[in-house]
C-alpha cells in the first residue's frame, strides 16, 4: 500500500498534545509500538482551533472523547463526537476531525492497516459509545510520560495496558467480553507455569478450535497472535521474578522456559525496552537510595 497521502493541519496556539511514536524520527519514540502495529499514540486538549484532514492515509485513526465536543469528517458527512464515545476513521478515503466546542480533550491512536486491527477497516467512519474512556485516556497519558524517562521507565508495561484497554473497548459487546474472558483464562495458564513447553496447537485444541481460528480470535479480542501472547505472559512473569529478587538473570530465564540467557535477554529488552540485568541493578541500588539525604 502506498504511504503517499495528503494531509492538512489547522491547529491553534491554544491546542496542545503529547504523543509517542514508533519511528526513530518521532520524539519521543518507543520501538515496542511496532510490535502492536501502532504508529502514534497520544492525548490532546484542543482549544481555539483544531482541524485535521487526510486523503488516502494508509492508517486508521481512533479517537476517544473524554471531555468537550468535536466531530468526525467523512467525505461530505459530519459525525459529532461527545464524551464517552469512540470515533473510528478507517484507512484511505477523505477523513478527519475538528473541534466544534470550546475545547475537546481526547486520547487518539494512529493504527497501521494490518490484520491485527482488521476490526477498524471499513468504507465509512463510525462513532460508538464506550465505557471507561477515562481509564484509556489516563493510561495513554502515563505512557507519554514514562517514555521520557531514560532509566527505570515503565513504558513497556504502560504500553501493554494501553493496548489492552483499547482492545477491550473495541470488543466491548457482551459476546466479545465472554470470548475475551475465556481466552484470558486460556493464556493465564502460561503465566502460572511459564517454563512448560506451550504450543499454539495444544492451546487451540484445549479451546476447541483450529490453530488458525485461535489466531483470529486472539488478534480480534486480545490484540495479539497466540505466540505473542505466550511470550507476553512469560515476560510478565520474568519481570515479576526479577523484581522479587527470585534469582539472577540465568535462573529467571530458566524459570520462564528459556535455555539461553542471550535469547531471554533479547526478548525481555524488546518487550520492556530495558535489559533484565538493569532491572536487577536498579533493585540493588534501591535500598541505598532510600537512606540518602534529599
Amino acid at each position: 500500500m502506498s504511504t503517499i497521502y495528503q494531509e492538512m493541519f489547522d491547529v491553534g496556539e491554544q491546542a496542545w498534545q503529547k504523543s509517542v511514536g514508533s519511528r526513530i524520527f518521532h520524539h519521543p519514540h518507543l520501538r515496542a509500538l511496532v510490535d502492536h502495529d501502532l504508529l502514534l499514540v497520544g492525548h490532546s486538549d484542543a482549544r481555539g482551533k483544531l482541524q485535521v484532514e487526510r486523503i488516502g492515509a494508509p492508517f486508521h485513526v481512533v479517537l476517544v472523547g473524554v471531555e468537550g465536543e468535536g466531530e468526525v469528517i467523512d467525505g461530505d458527512k459530519r459525525l459529532p463526537v461527545s464524551p464517552g464515545q469512540m470515533a473510528v476513521l478507517p484507512a484511505l478515503g477523505h477523513r478527519g476531525f475538528r473541534l466544534t466546542g470550546a475545547h475537546w480533550r481526547m486520547a487518539w491512536f494512529l493504527v497501521n492497516d494490518t490484520p491485527r486491527w482488521s476490526m477498524l477497516a471499513g468504507s465509512q467512519a463510525s462513532v460508538r459509545p464506550i465505557l471507561h474512556g477515562d481509564s484509556l485516556y489516563h493510561a495513554v497519558a502515563l505512557l507519554c510520560e514514562e517514555v521520557k524517562i531514560a532509566h527505570g521507565s515503565h513504558a513497556g508495561p504502560a504500553l501493554l495496558l494501553v493496548v489492552d484497554l483499547l482492545n477491550r473497548m473495541l470488543a466491548s459487546t457482551e459476546a466479545g467480553d465472554a470470548v475475551k474472558a475465556r481466552l484470558e483464562a486460556l493464556f493465564d495458564q502460561v503465566r502460572r507455569d511459564p517454563a512448560a513447553e506451550w504450543r499454539v496447537e495444544t492451546l487451540a485444541a484445549e479451546y476447541g478450535v483450529s490453530p488458525a481460528h485461535l489466531q483470529r480470535l486472539c488478534v480480534r479480542h486480545l490484540g495479539a497472535a497466540p505466540q505473542q501472547l505466550i511470550i507476553a505472559r512469560r515476560m510478565a512473569r520474568a519481570r515479576e521474578l526479577l523484581l522479587a529478587g527470585a534469582g539472577n538473570v540465568g535462573e529467571v530465564a530458566s524459570s520462564v522456559g528459556y535455555l539461553e540467557i542471550a535469547s531471554f535477554s533479547r526478548r525481555f529488552r524488546q518487550h520492556f525496552d530495558i535489559n533484565p540485568g538493569q532491572v536487577l541493578q536498579e533493585l540493588k541500588r534501591a535500598p541505598r537510595e532510600i537512606g540518602e539525604p534529599s
